[in-house]
């Protein structure tokens, strides 16, 4: 006789699955067939009266963020109220992989921040600055935020973040490197070692799976962990879901017009707005490069 109860899917490899009740009780649980393909952060139904648990259904997703190359696609998470990238000037952060993640979570409409980690060191920082700088304007239409961090318990960063998240679900990403898993335990005392449980409870081992894994951070607050990044494919979006990611796009046309052509990629099209706009230093350059970056990559697509 089955028993079926509403969980929260915290992490899965395989067919192997742990979750999380209401009350705060875990189960590990198994799934079958293909037509279930769980994520980090699922709303699930278990039937608990099988030992393993099962899950027997998923709740339709609110939203979900993806990372997809040209031959594999994987869903980072679901059901995400917030975002928060991590990045670094040692080692430097890639701004490509910064615009292919805001691109992913523009398509998806979740709001989120910039998180620059490390700001004890000072002519790291200040190079990271000068990055960031380029999408100052892009962050503020998409009404994200840049928060300092340094990763001590204690630092007044580190509350100011406590707060920020308060009553959220949020999905921390970003590529490897940029002391991520430093800045959660310092959020969350404890955390890598939960998420290590939750690991070995999967048998993933610690840098065995591409899953995220949550972690309770307070009654109504949770943290998605994603493993750190060093591609970030976005072969799932098509060409309008990508201009997204590039909100200034929209507005500097409608302030000085629109590109001759309604459908300029603006690479060498005469007439392009946006182009002009680089070019009289009304955009930053780098802006331009890296959405030519990501349109050829479209076009490239089989």
């Amino acid at each position: 006789m089955s028993e079926k109860i509403q969980a929260r899917l915290l992490s899965h490899h395989g067919r192997q699955a742990w979750a999380e009740t209401a009350d705060g009780s875990q189960h590990l649980c198994v799934y079958k067939g293909r037509d279930l393909q769980p994520t980090a952060n699922d709303d699930v139904v278990l039937d608990i009266a099988s030992q393993p648990a099962v899950i027997t259904a998923i709740a339709p997703r609110r939203n979900q963020l993806i990372r997809s190359e040209s031959h594999r696609s994987k869903t980072l998470a679901a059901n995400i109220d917030f975002a928060m990238i991590v990045v670094a000037g040692a080692p430097p952060f890639s701004d490509e992989l910064l615009a292919r993640m805001l691109c992913a979570c523009a398509a998806e409409n979740i709001p989120g921040v910039v998180l620059l980690n490390k700001t004890d060191l000072v002519s790291a920082t200040a190079y990271a600055r000068t990055q960031l700088a380029h999408f100052e304007r892009c962050l503020g239409l998409l009404s994200w935020q840049i928060f300092d961090s340094c990763a001590e318990a204690e630092h007044a960063s580190i509350r100011a973040l406590r707060t920020q998240l308060q009553d959220k679900t949020t999905l921390i990403m970003g590529q490897s490197g940029m002391g991520k898993s430093s800045l959660l335990n310092a959020m969350v005392p404890g955390f890598n070692a939960v998420t290590r449980e939750i690991s070995e409870a999967l048998q993933t081992g610690k840098h065995t799976t591409t899953a995220g894994s949550v972690v309770r951070l307070g009654p109504n607050t949770h943290l998605i962990d994603t493993p750190g990044f060093q591609l970030f494919g976005l072969h799932h979006l098509s060409e309008s879901q990508l201009a997204l990611g590039f909100p200034e796009w929209r507005e500097i046309q409608e302030t000085l017009g629109r590109c001759r052509y309604a459908n300029c990629r603006h690479l060498n099209e005469p007439g392009c707005t946006i182009r002009t706009a680089v070019e009289s230093g009304g955009l930053p350059a780098r802006r331009l490069t890296l959405w030519q970056t990501l349109i050829a990559e479209y076009e490239s697509r089989p």
